[in-house]
């Protein structure tokens, strides 16, 4: 099994996405897409223009942004092979604004009348692409909103019968204040459960908006309860986290501090620049090879890959790699 992944992607600002190109010769089965899938407020938006904007306002805003990544060749043209499914999570470009947390936006009636619109159109963008964009799917002028469609929250999805996507909403119920989260316990007792009615020597795909832990920006570790909370099941169940959100790619392990491993592979600038508008352009993205011994994780930029890394799935550890491997 093949899967790629990456996030944070702009074809307002970059219609220039080699990435899809190079992840369609990869000839992949899955393409997971890890939030930022277009920047509501970039290119041209501020966050207090966002914050300006009545419901359907936004709502033909977040459409049009969408709608450009959507329409995109080379995107398009790789959603809609046939034997490859994509699965989308959000992030706060394309959930509200930088840095936004839907759990705080909720108390305040000032922004909490865009939170309908925004769930109903990123709700209709992952149908689309379920549909591998089927004609009507996604269209130019779109239809009139669903003010009922609830929060991404939290679903899984099998790709083998020992390997399952599990897919988080990082952004609806995240706050940063009082009682920090970022998933939500429900989130996280949704799939400590799916976890525990899979087979034991189930690989985990953990898909998160944000990475587990940095020296600065949204964390995992920004929410201490939820950090050791994802360790404690690390302990338990064969956890590959991956991540976006930072424009940059990554591939490391975290001690549970008992023995045990949590992976993470982040794969983030699919097209867009290192800050957004700023600096060098991306061309980021992950690949994960699975067998019935080995997961092979290898990240991909505009210049040569880094050597693949390789996880034994019965010892859950790294297996040593030869220099070329």
């Amino acid at each position: 099994m093949r899967i790629a992944f990456t996030s944070c992607m702009s074809a307002y600002s970059f219609p220039d996405q080699p990435v899809w190109d190079q992840i369609a010769q990869a000839q992949c089965d899955e393409l997971v897409l890890l939030g930022d899938s277009a920047y509501y407020d970039a290119d041209g938006q501020s966050t207090a223009a966002i914050q300006a904007m009545d419901a359907n306002t936004f709502a033909l805003h977040a459409h049009e942004r969408l709608y450009k990544q959507v329409s995109h060749p080379t995107f398009s043209a790789l959603v809609k092979t046939p034997t490859l499914r994509t699965h989308a999570i959000w992030d706060d470009h394309d959930f509200l604004w930088n840095g936004s947390c839907g759990a705080q936006i909720e108390g305040q009636p000032q922004y909490s009348h865009l939170l309908p619109p925004t769930r109903a159109v990123f709700a209709r963008y992952r149908k689309a692409l379920a549909a591998r964009f089927a004609p009507g799917s996604f269209p130019q002028v779109p239809p009139p909103w669903a003010a009922d469609v609830p929060p991404p929250g939290y679903s899984n999805v099998p790709l083998a019968h020992d390997v399952l996507l599990h897919l988080t909403d990082g952004r609806s119920f995240k706050s940063t204040r009082g009682r920090k989260a970022l998933m939500g316990s429900k989130q996280l007792d949704d799939f400590e459960a799916a976890c525990a009615s899979a087979s034991s020597d189930t690989v985990h795909l953990l898909a998160s908006g944000v990475v587990f832990e940095a020296n600065s920006g949204e964390t995992w570790l920004g929410c201490a309860k939820e950090h050791e909370r994802l360790l404690a099941l690390a302990d338990k169940y064969r956890i590959l986290m991956l991540s976006g959100d930072v424009h940059h790619n990554k591939i490391t392990k975290y001690s549970t501090g008992r023995g045990r491993l949590l992976f993470e592979a982040t794969a983030s600038g699919a097209a867009i620049c290192t800050l957004v508008t700023l600096g060098a352009l991306q061309c980021n993205w992950g690949l994960l090879d699975i067998d019935a011994e080995r997961i092979t994780v290898q990240v991909f930029q505009k210049d040569p890959a880094t050597l693949p890394q390789t996880i034994d799935r019965k010892t859950w550890r790294w297996v040593t790699q030869q220099a070329g491997a």
